[in-house]
């Protein structure tokens, strides 16, 4: 295999990217969407990049992985948390796309992939690649609350299912769960019915004071006399 060599324009999209994303103000929606994107179109350029190396287990070759690793740290000056983010992510991506050994491989068309699964920030990439596609909050509690299954790695380095179970909650405190639900949604149910029936009522006497209205003005009108 011929050495890696990973070209100038992705350090220079990646360090422009970082020094960007640095002087954004976190809290800003605006600023945060500007950030997110421009995140992802510096992962498009590393994800094309490395695209065309054959993974071994899942992985990078350990020489690449050190190429790459030299290159983030010393050329596009990224800390070495940022950088394994950004390595960790890319490589995760091009398990899950499948992309390994693709010579031709572009960031627009990583983008497409990207865009397709609804990947539009880090985190959203850092879990997709992890096996941890977005869940509602409805599946979180019941993940928190029941437990869940354990993930695994199958020979290519893909997120599978473990074999382990993993517990929420202990039994008893499941039953004290369930009990607490069941009062809940009692005393739930009971307000919104109460809360119908007030409605209905105030509607019924809303009708009753337009009808009345409109009885005094046809009186009033002389026209409901005969």
């Amino acid at each position: 295999m011929s050495k890696f060599i990973i070209a100038d324009e992705t350090i220079n999209v990646i360090n422009a990217a970082e020094a960007e994303i640095a002087g954004l103000k976190a809290d800003n929606k605006a600023n945060n969407e500007v950030a997110n994107s421009r995140k992802i179109g510096a992962y498009c350029e590393l994800i094309a990049s490395i695209a065309p190396v054959k993974l071994v287990k899942g992985n990078l070759p350990r020489a690449v992985s050190k190429a790459l690793r030299s290159a983030l740290l010393e050329e596009a000056g990224l800390k070495e948390a940022t950088a394994k983010r950004y390595i960790e992510n890319s490589v995760g991506a091009v398990r899950l796309f499948d992309l390994g050994g693709m010579s031709n491989a572009t960031p627009q068309m990583v983008r497409e992939f990207l865009d397709g699964s609804g990947i539009d920030s880090e985190n959203k990439l850092a879990k997709a690649v992890k096996g941890e596609a977005e869940k509602s909050k409805a599946q979180m509690l019941a993940e928190q609350v029941v437990g869940k299954w354990s993930s695994a790695k199958d020979e290519d380095g893909k997120v599978v299912q473990g074999n382990v179970f993993k517990d929420g909650l202990s039994d008893e405190e499941l039953d004290e769960f369930q009990n607490a639900m069941r009062e809940l949604m009692a005393a739930r149910r009971a307000y919104r019915n109460s809360d119908a029936a007030k409605a209905a009522q105030a509607g019924a006497g809303a009708e009753n004071e337009t009808v009345d209205a409109a009885v005094a003005a046809f009186v009033a009108e002389g026209l409901g006399e005969f």
